[in-house]
C-alpha cells in the first residue's frame, strides 16, 4: 500500500497552487502590457492636436476679454435707454386697450341692435313652433285609434269570427 504523509500531501497543493498562480500572474502581465502599448499609442496620436489647441489658448482668451468688454459697454449704454422703451410701451399698451374697448362696445351695441330686431321673430317662431306640436301629438293621438281599429277588423277576418 501507498503511504503519503499529510505534510507531503500539502506541499504538493501548495506547489500546484503556486504554479497556477504564477500562470495567471504571466496572463495578466502581458494583457496589461497590452494595454500600456495600446494607451502609449493613443498618447502618441493626439500629442500633436493638443499642443496645437494649448497654443491657441492665448489668443482666444485675448478675443474673450475683448468681447467682455464689448458686452459690458452695451450694457451700461443699454441702461439709460431701456427705461424710455418700457414708458413707450406702457403707453401704447394704454392706447391699445382704450382702442380694444371702443371696438367692444361697438360690437355690444350692434349685438343688441340686431338681437332687438330678430327676437321679435324668434318669439313668433316660438309660438308657432308650440302650435305645430300640439298639432303633431293631436295626430299621433288620432292615429294610435285608428291603427287600434285597423288591427281589431283584422282580426276578426283572420279568426272568422267577423260578420259573413
Amino acid at each position: 500500500m501507498l503511504n503519503i504523509e499529510l505534510m507531503d500531501l500539502l506541499l504538493a497543493l501548495l506547489v500546484a497552487a503556486g504554479i497556477v498562480f504564477v500562470v495567471y500572474l504571466i496572463i495578466l502581465l502581458a494583457r496589461l502590457a497590452k494595454v500600456i502599448k495600446q494607451v502609449s499609442h493613443l498618447v502618441a496620436d493626439i500629442e500633436q492636436p493638443v499642443n496645437e489647441t494649448v497654443e491657441q489658448l492665448p489668443d482666444l482668451l485675448k478675443k474673450v476679454d475683448g468681447i467682455v468688454k464689448d458686452v459690458s459697454e452695451l450694457t451700461d449704454t443699454e441702461t439709460g435707454t431701456v427705461p424710455g422703451i418700457l414708458g413707450d410701451a406702457k403707453a401704447m399698451t394704454g392706447t391699445v386697450r382704450s382702442g380694444v374697448e371702443a371696438v367692444g362696445q361697438a360690437a355690444t351695441s350692434v349685438s343688441d341692435g340686431v338681437s332687438s330686431i330678430f327676437g321679435k321673430a324668434r318669439r313668433h317662431a316660438d309660438h308657432a313652433s308650440g302650435i305645430v306640436d300640439i298639432i303633431g301629438q293631436v295626430m299621433t293621438v288620432v292615429g294610435f285609434f285608428t291603427n287600434q281599429s285597423k288591427k281589431a277588423k283584422t282580426k276578426k277576418k283572420r279568426t272568422g269570427f267577423g260578420r259573413r
